[in-house]
C-alpha cells in the first residue's frame, strides 16, 4: 500500500474513482425497482437496480454511467446530484460522491496553533463527553466526562485509539456508532491508500468481529443527531465542524430530553 504524501496524484485519483464505483453498485444494490416506478413481475439475476436502468432513471447514457461505475470517468456535481437522487442519498452523500470524483482529493492543511486552541477548549468542555477528532477520527484528546462515561483513550494502546474502537467499547452507543461509522467511511472512500486508514479498518476487525455487518457497511450521508443513554438520561450526539474543515471535528454528547418514538 502507498502512504499518502507519496503516492503519484494518478494513483490517488483512480484509487477514489474505484471507491466511488463501488459506493455506486452497494447503493445500486439496495433500491427496490417498485420504488422508483419500475414493473416487479420479472426475475432479476440480481438485486436492486440494473445499471441501464439507473442511468435512464438519471438522465445519462449507460456507456457513461458503465465507465462511472468502473472508475474510468469522471463527472460533474450535477450529474452526480442525479444518480445521488436515484440512490437515495441525501445532501451530504451526493457531495461525498462529487469529492470522490474530483480530480484532487481534499486539502488537509495542518491545524497548528488551532489545534491546540481546539484541544484546549475540548478537555475543559463542560457540558458532557467531548472528543476531538482527526481526518481520520482518531481521537486527539478527551475530557473527563468523556474518559468517565466512555472511556479513558489512554488505557489502549496508540494504534487503538481510534473512536469506533472505544465506542464498540462502551455500552448503549449502537445509533452513535453506526452514526461515526457512516463519517468513518467517507473519510476511508477519501483518503484510499492511507495506511493508517487500513490499519484503522484491519483493528475493527479484529478486535470486535462481532460487529462485521458494520464494518462492511457501505453507508454514507449526513451524522444527523443519534440518541444514545447518557448515565441514564436520554442525550444526542452532535459532530462539528469548528474550523469548517475537514481535519478537525469535535464529537459532543448533551442530554436531549426524553426521545419521542
Amino acid at each position: 500500500m502507498v502512504a499518502v504524501g507519496v503516492t503519484p496524484d494518478g494513483a490517488a485519483v483512480a484509487a477514489r474513482r474505484r471507491e466511488l464505483g463501488a459506493c455506486l453498485r452497494a447503493y445500486r444494490a439496495l433500491i427496490e425497482p417498485a420504488s422508483v416506478g419500475l414493473p416487479t413481475g420479472e426475475r432479476r439475476r440480481v438485486a436492486g437496480l440494473r445499471r441501464e436502468e439507473l442511468a435512464a432513471l438519471a438522465g445519462v447514457s449507460l456507456t457513461w454511467y458503465t465507465g462511472l461505475e468502473q472508475g474510468r470517468v469522471a463527472a460533474s456535481r450535477q450529474v452526480l446530484d442525479a444518480v445521488g437522487r436515484v440512490l437515495g442519498l441525501d445532501g451530504a452523500g451526493r457531495r461525498h460522491l462529487s469529492r470522490l470524483s474530483a480530480p484532487e482529493p481534499p486539502a488537509l492543511t495542518p491545524p497548528g496553533e488551532q489545534l491546540r486552541d481546539l484541544e484546549s477548549l475540548v478537555t475543559s468542555w463542560p457540558g458532557g463527553p467531548a472528543a476531538l477528532l482527526d481526518h481520520r477520527l482518531d481521537v486527539l484528546a478527551t475530557n473527563a466526562s468523556w474518559e468517565q462515561l466512555l472511556g479513558d483513550p489512554s488505557e489502549h494502546e496508540p494504534a487503538r485509539r481510534h473512536v469506533l474502537g472505544l465506542l464498540a467499547h462502551a455500552p448503549g452507543t449502537t445509533g452513535l456508532l453506526r452514526s461515526v461509522a457512516r463519517q468513518f467511511r467517507m473519510a476511508a472512500d477519501l483518503h484510499a491508500g492511507d495506511p493508517r486508514i487500513a490499519e484503522i479498518s484491519a483493528l475493527l476487525r479484529a478486535d470486535h468481529p462481532m460487529l462485521e455487518p458494520l464494518w462492511n457497511c457501505r453507508g454514507i450521508g449526513a451524522f444527523g443527531r443519534p440518541h444514545l443513554d447518557l448515565a441514564g438520561e436520554p442525550a444526542a450526539a452532535h459532530l462539528l465542524h469548528p474550523t469548517g474543515q475537514a481535519e478537525t471535528a469535535i464529537l459532543v454528547v448533551a442530554p436531549s430530553g426524553p426521545v419521542v418514538r
